[in-house]
């Protein structure tokens, strides 16, 4: 049980548990899932469910456009944060890997 409530991407809440929760209208959470920026899970009955990770995801299109960015700017921004952490990922990851000890060489 502790797992899912651990889990950012466990999609635990309702869309509007989520609206309330950041402050906004349930269309603007529809607008972003409209927009391919969020992919709430969904329940047995097909309601929207989001995670802590979907809306930390929100809240950061939300300061944008509070900055005046065009909902597809917002977007398109967003998404260069997400790839530009995946690759930071990537890169630790691989720098992990070279600097470990390599096995000796085999004689033959």
């Amino acid at each position: 049980m502790h797992g899912k409530l651990d889990d950012q991407h466990y999609a635990a809440y309702t869309i509007g548990l989520a609206a309330d929760l950041l402050g906004v209208q349930p269309a603007f959470l529809r607008s972003l899932d409209a927009a391919g920026l969020l992919t709430p899970g969904r329940s047995a009955g097909g309601q929207r469910r989001y995670s802590r990770a979907d809306l930390a995801l929100a809240i950061r299109v939300r300061e944008l456009l509070d900055q005046n960015m065009p909902l597809a700017a917002a977007t398109r921004i967003v998404s260069l944060e997400r790839q530009l952490d995946e690759a930071n990922r990537r890169i630790a990851h691989l720098q992990h890997l070279v600097s470990q000890p390599q096995g000796s060489p085999s004689e033959g």
